[in-house]
């Protein structure tokens, strides 16, 4: 099966620590575009499955602020 391409991604890299954060935002099928399936670090996302953009960078700045 062929994995589907992302139509976002998002890459923070901590360059002390080396520690990476890859969010990838994949469309969903039928959907109108304001809703995607989360990738992060290369597997679907576990906690918030399905997101918008907004949940996502909000997601990735408390990722930010904790490291």
């Amino acid at each position: 099966m062929s994995r589907p391409k992302a139509r976002y991604k998002v890459v923070v890299k901590n360059n002390f620590t080396g520690d990476q954060l890859k969010v990838e935002l994949v469309d969903l099928p039928f959907l109108e575009g304001r809703r995607f399936r989360v990738r992060v670090n290369g597997q679907w996302a576990q906690q918030v499955p399905v997101a918008s953009k907004t949940v996502v960078t909000k997601q990735v700045r408390g990722w930010l602020v904790k490291h």
